[in-house]
Order: structure tokens, then C-alpha cells, then sequence
């Protein structure tokens, strides 16, 4: 079990190997949430091309999966919300 103390209404950890894992996961929440974000923008830019039709829409499309994927692989998303926005952008796709 953790020792914490309270000090600013925030916990403080009082192991040294738990500050350590306290710092670790906050770096990694922070670039967590950056790939996230870019992740979405990727996904706009493809929403965007699919419906101005644009001559480029397929390597848009396909760069996106491939960040998508990558993302899964990372484990910054789960594999099934990967597929599930894959097949969604495919799906458009072949609509439009």
C-alpha cells in the first residue's frame, strides 16, 4: 500500500519509487493526450476531403488509417475503437 501525504489538496507520494511512477505517468498522460488530439485532427482532415471530394481524398484516407493503426498498435486506443473509426471512414468513403 502507497504512503501519501496531503500537501496543496493534492497527494504527495513519500516513496521514492512511487514519485518516480507519480512523474512517469503524468509524461505519459501528457503525450497521450497529444497523440489523441492529433489523431482527431487527422480524422477531421479526412472528413474535410471526403466531402470537398477532393482529387487527394484516397491519400488522405490512407494516411489516416495508417495514424489510426499506429495509434492501436501503441496502445493509445483500443484495437476495436481503431476498427470501428477505420470501417466508419471507409464507409464514408464509399458513399461519397
Amino acid at each position: 500500500m502507497l504512503q501519501c501525504e496531503f500537501q496543496g489538496g493534492e497527494r504527495m507520494a513519500n516513496i521514492k519509487s512511487s514519485k518516480k511512477r507519480a512523474q512517469l505517468a503524468e509524461e505519459r498522460n501528457k503525450v497521450n493526450s497529444q497523440l489523441k488530439s492529433a489523431m482527431r485532427n487527422q480524422i477531421k482532415k479526412c472528413n474535410t476531403a471526403l466531402e470537398a471530394k477532393d482529387d487527394n481524398k484516397e491519400a488522405v484516407l490512407n494516411k489516416t488509417i495508417s495514424f489510426i493503426d499506429k495509434m492501436a498498435q501503441k496502445g493509445i486506443i483500443p484495437k476495436k475503437t481503431a476498427g470501428r473509426k477505420v470501417s466508419r471512414l471507409q464507409k464514408k468513403t464509399n458513399i461519397i
